[in-house]
Parts: C-alpha cells; structure tokens; sequence
C-alpha cells in the first residue's frame, strides 16, 4: 500500500513540475516574441573601412 502512495506521489508531482514547465515556457515564448518585434532587424552601418598602409589592416574611418 505504501509503495501505491508513493507512486501516486510521484505522478501527482510530476503532473505539477510538467504543467509549470509549459507555462515558464510559454511566458519565455511571449517575451521573445515580444522583442522580436520590437527589433527593427536592420543591420547598423559601421561606417566605412580604411586600411592602415603600416599593417594592411583595416579600421573604421
């Protein structure tokens, strides 16, 4: 009989850890979809590139 609470126990708590998991989950969901949106997705422009006659590497100008 005990071992039958315990399984019954063990049911019921991952019942509850699995629920919590798809509502974190679905909060996080939102919140990316949020930011997501708000980002424009246009990348910065950097200006351009000079090379340095000394080292041959490139810097912005």
């Amino acid at each position: 009989m005990t071992e039958l609470l315990g399984v019954a126990a063990l049911a019921v708590g991952g019942y509850w850890i699995v629920k919590r998991m798809k509502r974190k989950m679905a909060e996080v969901e939102k919140h990316l979809s949020e930011m997501a949106a708000k980002a424009t997705g246009e990348p910065k422009p950097s200006g351009t590139l000079v090379q340095d006659p000394v080292t041959g590497k490139y810097r912005p100008q």
